[in-house]
């Protein structure tokens, strides 16, 4: 019994090993300042300008994707990032494979498409979204739902989940994230300095800011959109929608809200 024991201990402790190595690889994934200094020449309005990854995967590509590109999705600024080197999208970026586990959009994608945000498109574009692709954007509603805002502060935009009240709840990922260059610059800092426990892309980031919360490294101010919907069936007002996360149930609302006058 006492041999199955310390078996048992030794596989946890090998599991929470490799997690641990993981987390670390995913942290120094972050772009150091020397490097962002390097790609952002300086804060400047750029007319509002957004840049959009549509995140999918090449089990998706055919069933999600191809609406997308077909629908809202077939714009300049609108890029799909896709663990497909040979993916037959129009306009995609293939960042390396996906690591393999129980987690849909991982984090360590994430600190690459800042990243990349940082490299390529930081001084062309204002906002920077990641946004799951079962969902549908209405691109035009949403630049003018953030003349609101402005582009030079720390800002974190989506929509709350659960209580839309509750300033400290995450921001759900299906509909959308829009961050700002700051909030990038920020994440990436935290990234870089703070370990949290891996989890789907939305809550880790939220675990990251939350974790940061009233310290030095966390400026970043979370937004709730009230046009961004986590469900279809939690849209109350289709014509008011900006964005909505219509999931793998629901797929042909993609043509539905395309087609909505």
């Amino acid at each position: 019994m006492l041999n199955w024991l310390v078996f048992i201990n030794r596989i946890i402790c090998i599991i929470l090993y490799m997690f641990d190595n993981i987390k670390l690889q995913i942290s120094k994934l972050a772009m150091q300042p020397s490097e962002i200094i390097k790609y952002v020449k300086k804060y400047e309005n750029k007319n509002n300008n957004i840049i959009i990854f549509v995140h999918t995967c090449t089990k998706y590509e055919e069933c999600r994707a191809k609406i997308i590109e077909k629908t809202w999705g077939n714009r300049e600024n609108i890029v799909f990032i896709t663990d497909n080197p040979n993916s037959t999208l129009k306009n995609f970026i293939y960042l390396g494979p996906y690591s393999k586990g129980a987690l849909t959009y991982q984090p360590n994608t994430v600190v690459k498409m800042f990243n990349l945000f940082i490299e390529k498109y930081s001084n062309d574009y204002d906002w920077f979204m990641i946004i799951d692709d079962d969902s549908y954007l209405y691109v035009d509603r949403l630049k003018d739902y953030l003349k609101f805002y402005d582009p030079k502060d720390n800002l974190m935009i989506g929509t709350f989940l659960w209580r839309k009240c509750f300033y400290n709840d995450w921001v759900h990922g299906g509909p959308g994230i829009v961050f700002s260059l700051k909030c990038i610059i920020n994440y990436l800092y935290i990234i870089r300095n703070v370990i949290v426990q891996l989890s789907n892309h939305d809550v880790w980031l939220h675990d990251l800011w939350k974790s940061t919360l009233n310290t030095q490294y966390n400026t970043i101010k979370l937004i709730h959109c009230p046009g961004f919907y986590h469900t279809f069936e939690s849209s109350k007002n289709k014509s008011l929608v900006i964005s909505i996360h219509v999931e793998k149930k629901h797929l042909d609302k993609l043509y539905y809200f395309h087609n909505l006058k």
